[in-house]
């Protein structure tokens, strides 16, 4: 069995993260082991890692007793997990249902910071997700040919302080502004039922900010998007995407950009440097 040094654990949500995060540390010779927190994602990882199970993420527990016999001392957290599940009939374990009597809330925050506490609790450490897709990084600058026209800046200056403010409040990460008012705010639904919501609201036009918490935690949730939200925005007639630059992570970037030129969508990397 190799050494615990040559392992690493992978919590896997739904998403192409994990296929990337996988084939990261795949590439650095690592013993990739894996907890599918759906059948789906059972099924998409299974030819790549080097051991898998299937554990839904209400059974904590599981989880680390899978790591434990896997020898893994260091954890990743990526993809996505509806947070809808707190809502459903499920099958909770006892660690679960502790803390959601005692939580003072169920903000993406603060259930997070409970995961890591019980990881760390049992011998285990939770490494940044940008430990293995720093290659996703988005960049600073214009990242599509199309560049912001002076009424689209105005509005995207305005999205990005907006989405700066809500995602400290740790409600969502996104906001979708048109003519200088925000007409969407992501929620429980998520990046792509945002954007629908807002366009259907705002008409053609509208910008799409995504950006990280003021204090992102990078060993979880760090925003992510990929061609699937770009499709989305093209059907719904929105006209650019800002995202945080060396804070958020953009898959299939290749893919992305000749996709959004083709369809005239502009993709941008700001930093707060870059907000006048």
């Amino acid at each position: 069995m190799p050494d615990s040094l040559e392992r690493i654990g992978l919590v896997a949500g739904s998403g192409r993260l994990s296929t990337e995060f996988v084939s990261s540390a795949k590439k650095r010779g690592k013993h990739v082991s894996v907890v599918a927190l759906s059948a789906e994602i059972e099924e998409t990882l299974s030819g790549e890692a080097d051991s898998i199970v299937h554990i839904p993420p209400t059974q904590p527990n599981k989880i680390i007793r899978f790591f434990s016999d896997e020898n893994v001392r260091e954890i990743g957290l990526v993809g996505k997990v509806e947070k809808s599940l707190l809502f459903q009939s499920l099958r909770f374990d006892l660690t679960v249902l502790r803390f959601m009597k005692n939580a003072k809330n169920m903000a993406d925050a603060t259930i997070m910071d409970a995961v890591i506490e019980f990881v760390e609790e049992n011998g285990m450490k939770v490494v940044p997700q940008t430990e293995y897709l720093e290659h996703l990084i988005t960049s600073c600058g214009n990242i599509t040919k199309k560049k912001l026209r002076q009424n689209q800046r105005k509005d995207a200056e305005y999205a990005f302080r907006m989405a700066r403010s809500v995602a400290a409040l740790d409600i969502g990460q996104t906001v979708v502004v048109h003519k200088g008012t925000v007409v969407a705010v992501e929620g429980v639904e998520g990046t792509d039922e945002a954007i629908r919501r807002g366009c259907a609201l705002a008409g053609k036009g509208a910008v799409v900010c995504k950006v990280a918490r003021p204090k992102q935690d990078m060993r979880y949730d760090v925003p992510t998007v990929g061609p699937e939200t770009l499709q989305v925005m093209r059907e719904s007639g929105a006209s650019a995407l800002i995202l945080e630059a060396g804070r958020t992570f953009l898959i299939a970037r290749e893919r992305l950009i000749r996709e959004a030129d083709a369809s005239g969508i502009i993709v941008v990397g700001w930093s707060e440097n870059d907000i006048g």
